[in-house]
């Protein structure tokens, strides 16, 4: 009896704090990622460059405190021209869901990484 009720109170207590960390490790990169096509696709820009990208990194590293090593990017970094979509997917490490994972069953059916995925159309004039 004693033994489950640890079990029980550990879950109580930490289980809430990993979905929190995961939730806000995932709307994270989401926002990240919005706030870049929103640069890539003006009309400045027309892609995403080196600068935005770094931005990105920067922004996940020293904002929410991730390591530069979990974070990967791929988009479009050719001149896009208007009309035609601007697209990218971040991705970072994911956080374990579960206290007890092997408990639960759910031992591989975590996803090893959180992937967002935004496409949205170009706004820059090509001559």
């Amino acid at each position: 009896m004693e033994m489950l009720t640890v079990y029980i109170l550990m879950l109580l207590l930490f289980q809430p704090v990993l979905h929190d960390i995961y939730s806000t490790r995932a709307n994270a990169v989401e926002m990240v990622l919005d706030s870049a096509i929103q640069k890539a696709a003006s009309s400045d820009h027309g892609r995403f460059t080196p600068e935005i990208v770094e931005e990105m990194r920067g922004t996940l590293v020293h904002t929410f405190l991730l390591d530069e090593s979990d974070i990967r990017f791929s988009g479009t970094t050719e001149l896009t021209p208007r009309g035609e979509y601007i697209e990218g997917t971040l991705a970072v490490k994911s956080t374990p869901r579960w206290l007890f994972r092997s408990m639960f069953g759910s031992a591989d059916r975590d996803p090893p990484e959180i992937v967002r995925y935004a496409k949205q159309m170009s706004e820059a004039w090509v001559r």
